[in-house]
């Protein structure tokens, strides 16, 4: 209950008008760096991710994988894959790619060659039966008996801040009208209007393959083009020469410190339950890893 009306009334404060904030004694973008020690122009990863290391941690899902595993012996068998903290190609928390030109000129685009890897599930060729379902579902309950739910609803709201922040900011804006301007060159007809659409259609094709779905999804084993690693290390060289990715950064990190400073009893609220949350799903792991 004290969890639930903490995260009622942070949800509040963040609803709250910047005037009213600022009567109630919000504290600036600029006086929540100082606070915590944040500085953009040095970090690396937005302020909900810096400042709280526990938020989103791939621990989460490894945790519950092993309560899984063990809950399903003698049911059914239950894979278990440890998060790849050796991954380059994605940030795991953030779920963000690894784009410059070295990437590039290797990969092309590589969400649209991820390497495969194997995910913690049941194998390929059992057949889930009803009563297979049933206890999956019973252990998934069990799971969240022990370790309760992730604290996230209040940094999933300062996080979300930050992206809707990018549509607003004239750094943005301008960058993204540099890179425009940068990518003629490539002689694309079909150039997004920003850089996170990329790549259109036009480079992507041979590279994609659509799902039962209809959903255009990467082709297995799709190796890039040389047109691909062109344009993608063309896109790389103009985002960092107009600096589109420290705009993004900047402006991200500027919405999310004032969401923060709007809600700082929530925030800190949220940060001290990722504790309590990060020791338990550690005891699991040490338990059963």
């Amino acid at each position: 209950m004290l969890v639930a009306s903490l995260l009622a009334t942070s949800t509040l404060l963040a609803g709250c008008s910047a005037s009213s904030s600022t009567e109630s004694g919000a504290l600036s973008a600029q006086e929540v760096a100082d606070r915590y020690g944040y500085n953009d122009a040095t970090a690396t990863l937005s302020p909900v991710f810096a400042l709280v290391p526990q938020y989103k941690d791939p621990k989460d899902g490894y945790a519950r994988d092993l309560l899984a595993a063990q809950c399903l012996a003698g049911v059914v068998e239950y894979r278990v894959v440890a998060p790849d903290e050796q991954t380059s190609l994605i940030d795991q928390r953030t779920g963000q790619l690894t784009f410059n030109q070295q990437v590039a000129a290797q990969w092309g685009y590589p969400q649209l060659h991820m390497p495969a890897g194997q995910d913690s599930a049941v194998p390929n060729g059992v057949t889930i039966t009803p009563a297979i379902q049933s206890a999956m579902r019973a252990c998934g309950e069990k799971a969240d008996e022990r370790l309760g739910t992730p604290p996230q609803r209040v940094l999933a709201d300062i996080e979300d801040a930050g992206w809707q922040a990018l549509s607003n900011s004239s750094e943005v804006q301008d960058a993204i009208t540099q890179w425009r301007s940068c990518m003629e060159p490539a002689g694309l007809i079909d150039l997004p209007s920003q850089p996170s659409e990329m790549p259109p259609a036009s480079v992507a094709s041979d590279s994609q393959v659509q799902d039962a779905q209809g959903n255009l999804v990467p082709k297995p084993d799709a190796v890039a083009s040389d047109r691909e690693k062109e344009v993608a290390v063309l896109d790389a060289q103009c985002r960092a020469q107009v600096g589109y990715d420290t705009a993004v950064l900047h402006a991200r990190a500027e919405a999310e410190l004032t969401a923060i400073g709007q809600n700082l009893e929530g925030f800190e609220a949220s940060r001290g339950a990722y504790e309590d949350y990060e020791q338990k799903l550690d005891e699991v792991i040490n338990e059963l890893g």
